[in-house]
């Protein structure tokens, strides 16, 4: 019993030094944005369903104040920092279960980290007419990478989408908030 709990710990410190260390999130900008959309994807854990990855960025003015209409984009511009965590190397030609082993490289620079992107919307709350759901917190999942510089925007897309008030968009790297950012939505 004490091998194969001595097995899994090691295997989970294996794992866990191929991660990223995210040490924090800085924004660069920020306001309102105008874009071009790229492609679509699937995303469950959000009033529509879905996220948009867009391209052709444009801030348009810089601002946490967001008119509160149809076509509006709003969000930031964010770099992560941190970097890759070392792996410490295992012995040559060690075996841990049953896989053998050499020296493998320092570091996983590959390796990225899965960050959670939350959007608190404002009470009521967004309630989508299609399925009667109401939403006050969207949540989606996406890898990326230390040094990475992105953006973190929101789209009204749908009349029932325009919520007045406070909207926060979040980052975080498991239970740990990296980043927060309010904006006001007025009509």
């Amino acid at each position: 019993m004490r091998g194969l709990l001595a097995a899994w710990v090691l295997c989970v410190s294996l794992v866990a030094a191929h991660a990223q260390a995210i040490q924090s999130i800085e924004i660069t900008e920020y306001g309102l944005y105008a874009t071009d959309t790229a492609n679509t994807s699937a995303a469950p854990g959000t009033a529509t369903g879905k996220i948009d990855q867009v391209s052709n960025i444009k801030l348009v003015q810089s601002t946490t104040t967001v008119p509160a209409r149809l076509g509006v984009e709003f969000g930031f511009r964010y770099k992560i920092i941190g970097q890759p965590v070392p792996t410490p190397p295992p012995q040559a030609g060690a075996t841990i279960l049953g896989m053998q082993f050499g020296t493998p490289p320092a570091t996983q620079p590959n390796a990225g980290v899965n960050l959670k992107y939350v959007t608190h919307i404002p009470k009521p709350g967004m309630r989508n007419p299609d399925t009667g759901n109401v939403t006050l917190t969207n949540v989606f999942y996406q890898e990326h990478k230390a040094g990475e510089e992105l953006y973190r925007l929101y789209r009204l897309t749908e009349r029932w989408e325009i919520v007045p008030g406070v909207w926060t968009l979040e980052i975080w790297d498991g239970e740990r908030k990296l980043l927060s950012q309010d904006f006001l939505l007025k009509k």
